[in-house]
């Protein structure tokens, strides 16, 4: 069976560990409970780096399930 859906979801790490620690911190400041509402919006890099780590996630698990399925047609037809 082929890594890359596992090579893709760990590529989207880094994103996630960025998107997480900002809302850490921003729900430790005095205001933080608004975060993501009208009056405290996602910063533009921070809403950007969630969007990527959801679909780079997505697409991760998408070919995973392709390789997955893939490795078992192969497998039966041995």
């Amino acid at each position: 069976m082929r890594k890359r859906g596992a090579i893709v979801i760990l590529a989207a790490m880094p994103a996630w560990i960025y998107f997480v620690r900002f809302d850490i911190e921003a729900r430790k400041s005095p205001f933080g409970y608004e975060l993501g509402s009208a009056v405290f919006p996602y910063p533009q890099s921070v809403r950007a780096a969630g969007i990527f780590a959801s679909l780079l996630t997505f697409l991760g698990l998408c070919i995973l399930a392709l390789d997955f399925d893939g490795w078992i047609r192969r497998s039966r037809s041995k």
